[in-house]
């Protein structure tokens, strides 16, 4: 039976659109390569240093998720935080979005934990203006502390995807449903805990099983974490799972394959300059995720274009 011509369009007009996802790990306050990144990827273009009004949205109906710690160690971490609201903005405008999410250090800035912020920070001629303007802009509702509070995240699935910092358990979820909406009550939690000038220590999901600080999916023993993986994303009804936080120095690593391909992405790669002194070395990187593919991009540095890696590759259902 052949479709009528007007029937056919309807169909395809009524079909949900698949959008590309691109994901970032750990910035930890390294501008320039977030620049060269977003620009890389076709993302956002840049016509100026720190200025919001110069940042333009390049990606269309792409979605872009920051996995978290754009904060600490390095020197610039204000200028992405103030893109990152202006790109969002933007991005809703096109059909496409920005989903940033609560990395543990943004955590230990809400909470007063400041042991790991650069010392320019906090001086007169930084990007804050001194010690005062910086405890300005992260306060409850300051620029900076005000969209954390209000538009991150500590999960979100997109396009069949479950991005968090650390790592999430099924039993931190379901503590707050059986199904797939535990995430949004979460993230409502989380906003409910968020809402106070200086955020509180004293709750389980601040703790190192809960999603900012959970290791265990990246060092965990390889057949309990496979297991209790699967089981966290039949609950959100995700294929795969990807995280930060957990320093990669080979690159973006995966766990857990299956014929559909890796159930766990690893992809905090020392993005930041600021760790070079520590590892010896930094590697700028994003991962797109397009239907079932799979691919890491790696931006080598001072060269043009990208070098890609798929890492997943299947093919959709018709």
């Amino acid at each position: 039976m052949r479709l009528s011509h007007t029937l056919l369009l309807a169909c395809v007009a009524a079909a949900p659109q698949r959008q590309k996802v691109y994901s970032i790990g750990d910035l930890h306050g390294d501008y320039d390569r977030f620049k060269d990144i977003m620009s890389r990827l076709g993302l956002a273009a840049f016509t100026d240093d720190y200025e919001p009004g110069n940042i333009h949205w390049t990606g269309g109906t792409s979605i872009l998720v920051s996995t978290g710690d754009t904060v600490d160690r390095g020197l610039n971490g204000r200028p992405i935080y103030l893109a990152f609201q202006e790109l969002s903005r933007q991005a809703m405008e096109h059909g496409g979005e920005v989903v940033n999410l609560v990395g543990n250090h943004e955590l230990m800035n809400l909470q007063g934990d400041l042991r790991y912020v650069h010392p320019s920070e906090m001086d007169p001629n930084g990007d804050y203006g001194g010690r005062e303007g910086r405890a300005r802009e992260w306060a409850r509702q300051g620029i900076i502390g005000r969209d954390i509070r209000k538009r991150y995240v500590a999960a979100a699935v997109r396009q069949g995807t479950l991005f968090v910092h650390g790592g999430m358990n099924a039993d931190t979820l379901m503590a707050y449903g059986q199904n797939a909406t535990a995430i949004d009550r979460l993230n409502e939690e989380v906003r409910n805990l968020f809402d106070a000038e200086v955020v509180a220590f004293n709750h389980k999901l601040f703790g190192a099983q809960g999603p900012f600080w959970n290791r265990f999916f990246a060092e965990g023993g390889e057949g309990v974490v496979c297991e209790k993986v699967e089981n966290t994303l039949q609950l959100v009804g995700a294929d795969r799972m990807v995280i930060g936080h957990t320093p990669q120095t080979e690159g973006v690593n995966v766990r857990c394959a299956s014929p559909s391909g890796p159930k766990i992405i690893l992809g905090d790669t020392i993005i930041s300059r600021a760790y070079e002194r520590s590892f010896g070395f930094s590697r700028a990187s994003a991962i797109e995720y397009d239907g079932r593919d799979v691919t890491v991009h790696y931006f080598p540095e001072g060269q043009e274009g990208t070098r890609r890696v798929p890492i997943a590759h299947g093919r959709d259902e018709m």
